[in-house]
């Protein structure tokens, strides 16, 4: 699919919603292999997500705890639970080899 929303995280979310059908996904945990970007974590803040686990960080546009930490910001009203650095190696293993083919 080639659209600016497209992402891993956001695309999941969606079929997890569909499947549940409910957009509240409290009870659901997200895995993916890169730190979400702001557009990303903004999706997971607000799908009440309980969990995000995520491999490798991203410095240039994390938004799960390199960057900003849009996901554990205080002000807003949901905090999922992050945990990171998830086989962060082979993470950034398999996205390097994922875009040098591109």
């Amino acid at each position: 699919m080639r659209h600016p929303t497209a992402h891993a995280e956001v695309l999941a979310l969606r079929r997890a919603a569909a499947a549940l059908g409910r957009w509240r996904l409290a009870g659901c945990t997200l895995v993916v292999t890169l730190e979400p970007c702001t557009m990303c974590a903004g999706a997971i803040q607000q799908s009440r997500v309980d969990r995000l686990v995520y491999g490798a960080r991203d410095e240039k546009a994390g938004a799960a705890g390199s960057l900003w930490d849009l996901v554990r910001d205080r002000r807003l009203n949901h905090r999922p639970e992050v945990i990171e650095g998830v086989l962060a190696e082979e993470c950034a293993r398999v996205l390097t080899e994922f875009f040098r083919g591109r």
